[in-house]
């Protein structure tokens, strides 16, 4: 393991299981006796020989050795106990693993993510209680462990020790292996522009707006001459180009067309947020896409007629070093029209 990899004693002194994974449990041990209806990565998880499989709470409670069994739908685990349990915490970017060794040879791995270990021990209660119920993320799985990693006195040893185990034995076994990243993160932010800046993006579509405020003001000197300060970037990703948005204004997204060619987003591929390698619902492209929503509703508002005039003269120059297409915008919009500078001083 590495620097990436955090592994620690769990803070948990009780962890509480309801009904809902201890029937998971019982039904995970009918796959274990029938390993043909597990898929091929499970069935190289060690084989544990149960005569009796336990069907109901109680017996779950009596298998894995429970402190406490309340009306046969909650089992409570003392986690100081480390002769029958042992218990450690994972944390790999902003993902915690909560693992639970039962000396047994049955193992449950439950999941938070939280972006600082110290944020995941304070969501222990403060009864340092941990509940896995069926609105969490959990697996069952099954070890090897020998007895010697459940002696109390020697409870510290292995700590690094059974997280190596589960990080190299167990996850990459489970029925759904869970995503646990060895290296940085290469970049912070959830874009970056490859060509380009954030803020020459932001001072041509502000100066759009400006611009497209005085058409609309030429066009219909008494309509409504208002205009959304609100755009959407949307950052290009593995399938996609970037692209630029407003929801009225046509001028506006043809400007954004030519802006984006020239300023140009990618989303950081991001593996932290999803921690399952296989899930029905994962969509890795769909998901991986980010998006940047501007509103330039404060700095339009303060702008004084004079910095309307210079914004237009700026648009018109950056449009002509656009070559074809910029010139095609000034056209149509009749952008060099005197009539659209006289519409700056009114309101």
């Amino acid at each position: 393991m590495n620097d990436a990899i955090i592994s620690l004693p769990t803070p948990v002194k009780t962890l509480m299981m309801t009904e809902a994974p201890c029937r998971e449990l019982c039904n995970f041990l009918i796959y274990q006796n029938n390993p043909e209806l597990l898929n091929e990565r499970a069935r190289r998880q060690p084989i544990r020989d149960f005569k009796n499989l336990p069907t109901s709470v109680k017996q779950v409670g009596e298998l894995l050795g429970a402190k406490k069994c309340e009306k046969n739908r909650k089992l409570y685990f003392d986690c100081t106990e480390t002769e029958n349990h042992r218990g450690i915490l994972i944390h790999n970017f902003n993902a915690q693993f909560w693992v639970h060794f039962f000396r047994r040879g049955i193992g449950l791995v439950n999941v938070s993510c939280f972006s600082q270990i110290a944020s995941a021990q304070s969501s222990v209660l403060p009864t340092m209680t941990r509940t896995v119920a069926d609105s969490y993320e959990y697996q069952w799985f099954t070890h090897n462990l020998a007895d010697n990693f459940f002696q109390k006195d020697k409870s510290e040893i292995y700590i690094k020790k059974l997280a190596k185990y589960f990080v190299e034995k167990v996850n990459p076994n489970l029925v759904s292996p869970y995503l646990i990243l060895s290296e940085e993160k290469q970049t912070q932010e959830p874009y970056k522009f490859v060509q380009g800046s954030l803020e020459n993006l932001k001072t041509i579509l502000k100066q759009s707006i400006i611009v497209c405020e005085a058409i609309k003001r030429q066009k219909d000197p008494n309509g409504k001459s208002w205009v959304s300060p609100y755009l959407t970037v949307t950052c290009g990703s593995l399938n996609q180009l970037p692209s630029i948005e407003h929801s009225t204004e046509s001028f506006l997204n043809q400007i954004g067309a030519l802006a984006i060619k020239e300023n140009i987003p990618f989303t950081v591929l991001n593996d932290s947020s999803f921690r399952r390698i296989e899930n029905s619902n994962f969509d890795f492209i769909k998901k991986n896409k980010y998006h940047i929503y501007l509103n330039f509703q404060e700095k339009i508002q303060s702008a004084t007629p004079r910095a309307k005039i210079a914004a237009k003269l700026h648009l018109i120059n950056w449009l002509k070093e656009q070559g074809r297409e910029g010139n095609w915008i000034i056209k149509v919009w009749k952008l060099e029209s005197t009539e659209i500078s006289d519409n700056f001083a009114k309101n």
